[in-house]
């Protein structure tokens, strides 16, 4: 019951509360604004949908219809997830930074020469 617990654990404890306050912040964010964004609405059916989802989980636990197994290969996708949350920013910069530098592999100055 080790991953069980854990699993148990790292819902409660830090996935559902991180969710919250990730609501918590679009809503301050559309309040301060008086309206919503079109994404922020998006995001913030997104989140509300994942806390159902931990929710939802959290019961299944409880209730025993997930076993040890299934416990185990959920708290190892979860956790490398949420370790992975902080770098997937600075893949996009890293690629938005490639795709600046690609764009100018695309003309070749000799060719335009030629055009004129």
């Amino acid at each position: 019951m080790a991953y069980i617990a854990q699993l148990k654990h790292l819902i409660q404890n830090e996935l559902i509360p991180d969710v919250e306050e990730h609501i918590d912040d679009i809503f301050e964010s559309i309040a301060s604004q008086k309206d919503a964004t079109v994404e922020e609405r998006a995001q913030l059916e997104d989140m509300q949908a994942l806390r159902d989802e931990y929710k939802d989980l959290l019961k299944e636990l409880n209730s025993g219809d997930i076993d040890e197994e299934e416990a185990e290969q959920l708290y190892t996708e979860l956790t490398s997830m949420r370790e992975g949350e902080g770098d997937e920013e600075d893949d996009y910069y890293d690629e938005e930074e490639d795709e600046d530098e690609d764009d100018y592999d695309e003309f070749d100055l000799e060719d335009e020469d030629d055009q004129y």
